[in-house]
Parts: structure tokens; C-alpha cells; sequence
């Protein structure tokens, strides 16, 4: 199931670029630039699921950056996949609520 929403994993050149960069992004914490980075591999996108977890990669930069009105917008964009991913949008969305909430900005 996963493999049609996403693409089939081996043939897929935009989660080959992704995963890297994302795991880069964890070390690095360089927000600016891997949001740049992550935006040049929109043109790789072929199918629904690549898509929505572009977006969901998206919004998580967004919010790191404090560019949390940005993340909200994006994360409503979000269709729902499966439950898996679905768990995954909740989680990003109570953060995003939470920060405007409490209005944290930098």
C-alpha cells in the first residue's frame, strides 16, 4: 500500500533526494538553506503521496524557522494517506497549534 501511494521506493528520485537532505537536516539544523535545497526537488514530485510528504517536510522546516502562520497554511493542504502518515500531519499540526498558541516567535 505504501509503495503506491509513495511511488514504489526504489524508482522514486525525489524520496532518493529527500531522505538525504532530511537526514542532513537533523544534524545540521541549517533551516534556511535545507528549505531551499527542499524546494528545488519540488520538480521531481510525480505522485500524490511524494507530494503530501513534501508538504509535511515542508511545514516542519517552516516551523523550526518560527514561520508558523506558513507551516499551518501548508499542513491544511495535507490530504489524507493512511493512518501512519495521518498520525505523523496530528502531531506536526498540535505543534504549530500549540506555538501560535502561546505566541512563540523569534
Amino acid at each position: 500500500m505504501l509503495k503506491k501511494i509513495f511511488g514504489g521506493f526504489g524508482g522514486s528520485k525525489f524520496l532518493k533526494r529527500m531522505n538525504p537532505l532530511m537526514e542532513l537536516y537533523a544534524h545540521s539544523r541549517n533551516s534556511e538553506k535545507t528549505y531551499q535545497e527542499l524546494l528545488a526537488l519540488e520538480p521531481l514530485i510525480r505522485t500524490k503521496g511524494e507530494r503530501a510528504m513534501f508538504n509535511l517536510n515542508r511545514a516542519g522546516i517552516l516551523y523550526d524557522m518560527y514561520r508558523y502562520r506558513e507551516a499551518a497554511d501548508i499542513m491544511r493542504e495535507i490530504p489524507a494517506l493512511n493512518p501512519e502518515f495521518d498520525a505523523q500531519c496530528a502531531e506536526m499540526k498540535t505543534k504549530i497549534i500549540a506555538a501560535m498558541t502561546r505566541g512563540e516567535h523569534r
